[in-house]
C-alpha cells in the first residue's frame, strides 16, 4: 500500500514499487490511497531524473493488473471503511504530510496539515487489518533529532522553532503516534531532497559517529529506500537519516 503524499517522494514511491519485479520479493499489488489522484497526471514531477516529464503510471496497460487507486475525500474526517483497503497488504509506505503548507505551497493551506491526521488513520487501519510493517517519511531535525552532523541540521532546527512551528508540531505528533502504536515502523529522515537532482540508484544511511551523508538527494532514490525497507526490512521501530554520497554539496 502507498498512502497519500503524491506531491514529492510519494508518487516516486509508486514507480519504485513497480520496479520491484527486477528482484525478489516481487510486489504484485500496489494500492494507492490518496486525496489527490490527479497529481499523477502532472507531467512535471519536479525531479531532475525525468527532464522529459512523466506519464501517469495508471495509464500504462502493463501496470493495470498491479495498480489500484482508492480516492478519499479528506484525511481530516473519519474513514470507517479504510481498513478494508489494507487487508492482505505486506507493508505500507506513507508519505502523508511530507510537503507541508507554507510560502512555497500556499495551496495546501486550504487542505490543512495532514501528517498527523492522516497517519493516525493509517495506524488505526493497519492495526485493524493486522498489517505490521510501515515506512513513513518525516524530516531531520524533528523531535530533537541530531543524527545528521551537518550545519544545515542546526539551521533546520531553528526554522522548525520559528517560521515552521506548525509543520514541526504536525510531524512530531505523527512520529509520536507511531511510537505509541504496536506497528513495526520506520521513520525516514531524508536530507536535502532536491528538485533538480538526478537519481543515482544509490542511497546512503547516516551512521552515528561517521561523516555526514550528502545533503542533496534525488526523490527517486529516497523512494527506493522506502520501498526497499518496506519489503526487505532491516530497521525496526526507529528512525533513519538517509542522504546522498558523502561530500555531495547541497
Amino acid at each position: 500500500n502507498n498512502t497519500g503524499g503524491l506531491s514529492d517522494v510519494g508518487r516516486h514511491a509508486i514507480l519504485a514499487a513497480l520496479e520491484s519485479r527486477k528482484e525478489p520479493p516481487i510486489i504484485e499489488k500496489i494500492t494507492v490511497i490518496t486525496e489527490h489522484p490527479e497529481k499523477l497526471n502532472e507531467k512535471n514531477w519536479d525531479s531532475g531524473s525525468c527532464p522529459d516529464g512523466h506519464t501517469n503510471p495508471f495509464d500504462d496497460p502493463e501496470n493495470a493488473s498491479r495498480l489500484k487507486m482508492v480516492k478519499i475525500d479528506t484525511w481530516k474526517d473519519e474513514l470507517p471503511n479504510l481498513s478494508e483497503h489494507f487487508v492482505g497488504a505486506s507493508a505500507v509506505v506513507s508519505c502523508l504530510g511530507h510537503r507541508q503548507p507554507g510560502w512555497k505551497y500556499p495551496e495546501l493551506k486550504k487542505r490543512g496539515l495532514v501528517a498527523y491526521d492522516g497517519n493516525r488513520r493509517v495506524i488505526a487501519a493497519m492495526e485493524e487489518a493486522n498489517v505490521e510493517r510501515v515506512v513513513t517519511i518525516s524530516s531531520f531535525a524533528i523531535n530533537g533529532d541530531r543524527s545528521w552532523p551537518h550545519p544545515a541540521s542546526k539551521f533546520m532546527a531553528c526554522l522548525f522553532k520559528t517560521f515552521m512551528r506548525k509543520a514541526r508540531k504536525d510531524l512530531e505528533a505523527m512520529e509520536d503516534a507511531y511510537v505509541r502504536s504496536s506497528l513495526d515502523y520506520l521513520i525516514v529522515r531524508p536530507v536535502g531532497i532536491g528538485e533538480d537532482v538526478v537519481e543515482t540508484g544509490r542511497y546512503y544511511l547516516q551512521v552515528p559517529g561517521e561523516d555526514a551523508v550528502g545533503g542533496n538527494m534525488a526523490k527517486m532514490d529516497a523512494a527506493r529506500f522506502m520501498i526497499d525497507e518496506a519489503v526487505r526490512p532491516t530497521l525496526h521501530r526507529c528512525s533513519q537519516t538517509v542522504g546522498s554520497k558523502h561530500g555531495t554539496p547541497m
